[in-house]
Parts: C-alpha cells; structure tokens; sequence
C-alpha cells in the first residue's frame, strides 16, 4: 500500500507530504517525523491510504 503523510512544522508554517510504501499505516497522528530547517519538528496531521 501507499500512503501519504502530510506533517506541519511546530514552530513555524512549513509542510510537508511523504509517500510512503508500508503495509500497515507508516505512523500515528501527532507523531514527530523530521526536523524542519527552523529547528521545528514535523509533525503529523493526516495520513491518507492511496488506492
């Protein structure tokens, strides 16, 4: 399955969306994923199933 994960940087206004290939859902909601440049973290907002 594919996934993607749209994740927004805690300290400023920076997103991002991975595509993910897992079988089961890459992560949960609220997890921390990256770091942004500003010295945020990502974090995640929603996860979609791609058919």
């Amino acid at each position: 399955m594919e996934w993607f994960v749209i994740a927004h940087c805690n300290s400023c206004d920076e997103e991002i969306t991975l595509e993910v290939e897992s079988d089961v859902p890459p992560y949960e909601m609220g997890d921390l994923i990256d770091e942004c440049p500003c010295g945020g973290k990502f974090v995640v907002d929603e996860i979609r199933e791609m058919d």
